[in-house]
Formats: structure tokens, C-alpha cells, sequence
């Protein structure tokens, strides 16, 4: 066999194993996704689309929670886009607020979401939630949205456009169950001396990275607790934008709040893309302050 036939053979077989090498690790990857998520798929009760009062569209975006059915406060959030049920779905480790390690088993809540603020009821947004926790692994889960959406998570008697439940991470948001306090919770009313307010600029070096279609996500730190209080998301990033951020009802007012601003290109808040950035306010914001120049001036990772 001639030399020239013996290299190509030989670069044949390493191209080979390379491949093979790269589809082993990519099972692999997969597993341990699997390991570390829920998937399944997400289907529309057909009584209430017959009844009217389901109105899901292509446009809609679909809110994902795991909730830690201890706590009631959700430990990941993703968003879906477009809604087209039956909708396949998985969330885990990879949305999990903070980047926290996820143990299971988990609540899981599905919301129809059709103007970015999740806890502003529009008619046609519906609900769903699990019969039971679901372990970390399950590939195969079923969830119903099967409800009229009242605006909070635990979809209680609350009226519709009520204010949720006070806890962390307000303003998408995702609110906690009746009674207790958690994370994503979103009041619809403003009060100036319980809130910041300003302007998200982006540096010139970083304005590239910008599209209108990025998400913003706004948390408001306690300067003591690694945890938010508040947290907002705006469907756009159409700079300079305004914002105001509140803290949610009940919950005890400090005098100043540390502020972090995220662009948001995949639907996954709590990860990072490429091209995403973020800002970070160098000292504690004053509540009640209106005239806030934000930039964000950071590539955003994790």
C-alpha cells in the first residue's frame, strides 16, 4: 500500500474515533442533563380553550418553576418560547436560581405569560402545577395547565391583578403559595418610597452586544443576604430604557438595596450566553430614589 494511501487511511480512522470520542461525551453530557432535570411535556386542558377561557398563542411564552415543596420558593425558572402544546419541556440544574445545586424532588409550575409581566393577569393566561414533587431524572412528566391564571403561584382565591405575596425575587414574577414567603413574587403597584427607579444605559464598548430582543432582569440585593428581594424582568432592551423596581408588600424596608441588571438572549435568567451582559451598583441604592443612571458595563458570566 502506498504511503499516500496509509495517511489517508490513518486520518480516516483518528476522524473516526474523534467522532466517536465526541458522541460518547455528548451521551454522556445528555445523561447527566437528564440526571439533573425534569422533562416532559406541556398540554392545554381542552375544557377551558372550549369554555374560552384558555387564549394560548404562538406569542405567549410559557413560565417554568421548580418549587421546593418545603419552602414553597422556587429554585429555577425558564421560559418557553413559542407555546405550541403539546410543548416539550425540560428545566434543571441549568436554570436553577444562583447556579445552586439542585437535590429534588421538585413542585413544578407552568404559567401562560402574554405581556412579560408574569403576576399581571391577562385574560386567556392559564395555570398548571404537579399533583405531587417530581423527582430529578423524570423524562417522561406530564404537566396540564388546566386553570384560569389569578396571578399568583399558587394560583389562589386572590383577585385577578392583586398584588402576590410578599417574598424575594419580586417582579417577573412567579409569587409564593398563600401564606408563606419565596422568591419571584411581583406587585403591580408602585410605591416611590418603597422602590428605585431609573435608566439602563449600556457602555459604548459593550452597545454591540445589545439586541431588542434581549430581556433585561433587574434584582434587588438585601446588602446583608445573598439573596434577592426583587426581581423584574422587561421583554425588551430598548436602550436607554427606564425601570422601576419595588419591593413586594410585607416585606420589611431596608434604607438601601445593592441593584444588579442582566440582559437576558436565551430565556434562561439564571444562566449565561454569549453576548449577554451585566451591571453591578458599587453601594447600596437609596429606597425612594428616582433619577438612577445605570450601566451595564460587563460581559456577563457565570
Amino acid at each position: 500500500m502506498k504511503s499516500k494511501t496509509l495517511v489517508i487511511v490513518g486520518l480516516i480512522v483518528v476522524f473516526a474515533i474523534a467522532i466517536g470520542v465526541a458522541l460518547l461525551r455528548e451521551v454522556n453530557r445528555d445523561k447527566a442533563t437528564l440526571a439533573k432535570s425534569i422533562s416532559g411535556v406541556v398540554e392545554v386542558d381542552p375544557t377551558l380553550a372550549a369554555s374560552g377561557q384558555a387564549d394560548v398563542v404562538r406569542t405567549d411564552r410559557l413560565v417554568l418553576l421548580l418549587v421546593d415543596p418545603k419552602t414553597q420558593h422556587p429554585v429555577a425558572l425558564k421560559f418557553v418560547t413559542p407555546l405550541v402544546p403539546p410543548q416539550t419541556i425540560r428545566i434543571g440544574q441549568a436554570e436553577a436560581e444562583n447556579g445552586a445545586t439542585l437535590k429534588g424532588p421538585y413542585e413544578v409550575v407552568g404559567i401562560t405569560d402574554k405581556d412579560g409581566e408574569i403576576f399581571k393577569v391577562t385574560p386567556g393566561e392559564i395555570y398548571g402545577r404537579s399533583a405531587a414533587p417530581v423527582a430529578l431524572g423524570t423524562e417522561q412528566f406530564h404537566l396540564v395547565l388546566n386553570e384560569p391564571f389569578h396571578g399568583t403561584l399558587s394560583n389562589g382565591p386572590e383577585a385577578a391583578g392583586s398584588p402576590a405575596p410578599a417574598g424575594p425575587m419580586a417582579g417577573t414574577g412567579a409569587g409564593p403559595m398563600e401564606g408563606s414567603a419565596g422568591p419571584l413574587t411581583g406587585p403591580e403597584n408602585v410605591d416611590p418610597a418603597r422602590s428605585i427607579e431609573g435608566t439602563i444605559t449600556v457602555s459604548k464598548q459593550l452597545a454591540s452586544n445589545i439586541e431588542p430582543s434581549d430581556h433585561l432582569v433587574i434584582l434587588m440585593f438585601d446588602p446583608d443576604q445573598p439573596r434577592p428581594v426583587a426581581f423584574k424582568i422587561i421583554p425588551h432592551a430598548l436602550l436607554p430604557q427606564r425601570f422601576v423596581v419595588s419591593l413586594p408588600p410585607g416585606t420589611p424596608a431596608k434604607k438601601a438595596y445593592n441593584l444588579h441588571v442582566v440582559t437576558d438572549k436565551d430565556n434562561n435568567p439564571f444562566g449565561a450566553a454569549p453576548g449577554e451582559l451585566v451591571g453591578r451598583s458599587s453601594k447600596p441604592i437609596p429606597l425612594g430614589t428616582t433619577d438612577l443612571k445605570f450601566e451595564l458595563d460587563q460581559p456577563y458570566t457565570r
